[in-house]
């Protein structure tokens, strides 16, 4: 009687030897380990935070920039590198803002160029013509650059082709660029402004400028370089030939264009007429 607790003793050490050769010690161990195994999770916790907070914060600091940089400050930017707009934009962000950072950013990017090309000679080019579908609208564009090798690459042949595109698009445009408006197209345009009668009564300095305003308007609906791009109205059709200058390291100007409607010519009798 005494043998048997012995025994039963034994067989409880047999089946606890038995139960670690089967499972490891590690499950039998695992209670004892669960606190050092919650501070290490909390620690690996502890690092991956430290990962992205600074990503959530630097999402959140380039955020509030954009929101804060003026189209005042861009438009500068602009005049003064020659890049486009969004990449004025894009380096007032990254710079925080910063106008001299931001301009260093596009040289540094390479974007910066297009105005310092403006005074180059652009002598070769190309030719391109657009017809709409229907075979009623067709537009023939002449855009120069500076080297054959330019006006002979995919790229150049890109830009030309949606130029005339963009003309096609565009009914009411007229001219190139605003300097191509002649004085006399302005002031046929004022005479008329004048006529109208909701500046009747009005002192002659503000129906002055009230009609210079209107003029402005209307003529920058005419511009072609002023209009906004068909693709990408965030960008008129200026910063679109600008983000090819930059690319290609060429002068780009676009020199003329002309659109045929058919029918427009036509002087005959009406069909309708009997």
């Amino acid at each position: 009687a005494r043998l048997r607790p012995q025994r039963l003793t034994l067989h409880h050490s047999s089946a606890s030897a038995s139960f670690v050769r089967a499972h490891g010690s590690s499950h039998i161990l695992s209670q004892a380990n669960m606190p050092s195994l919650r501070l290490c999770v909390l620690a690996l916790a502890a690092v991956a935070s430290g990962f992205l907070a600074p990503q959530t914060h630097q999402r959140a600091t380039a955020m509030r920039a954009a929101a804060t940089i003026s189209a005042k400050d861009v438009s500068a930017l602009r005049k003064e590198s020659g890049a486009g707009m969004m990449d004025c934009k894009k380096a007032l962000v990254e710079a925080d803002g910063d106008k001299e950072k931001a301009a260093e950013w596009l040289r540094v990017k390479g974007l910066a160029s297009a105005g310092k090309k403006e005074g180059r000679a652009t002598k070769e080019g190309l030719v391109e013509t657009y017809v709409h579908t229907g075979g009623k609208l067709g537009v023939m564009v002449e855009v120069n650059c500076e080297t054959d090798f330019v006006s002979k690459g995919d790229k150049f042949k890109e830009l030309t082709k949606m130029l005339a595109m963009q003309i096609a698009a565009c009914p009411a445009v007229e001219y190139v660029k605003t300097e191509d408006i002649g004085e006399d197209a302005r002031d046929r345009e004022r005479a008329i402004e004048m006529k109208n009668e909701d500046l009747a009564g009005k002192p002659d300095n503000i129906k002055e400028k009230m009609v210079e305003g209107r003029v402005n308007k209307m003529f920058k609906e005419k511009v072609l370089l002023e209009q906004a791009y068909i693709k990408d109205p965030s960008m008129t059709v200026a910063d679109y030939v600008a983000s090819f200058v930059a690319v290609l390291g060429e002068n780009i100007q676009v020199a003329r264009f002309v659109k045929f409607g058919l029918g427009e010519t036509y002087t005959g009798p009406d069909n309708n007429d009997g």
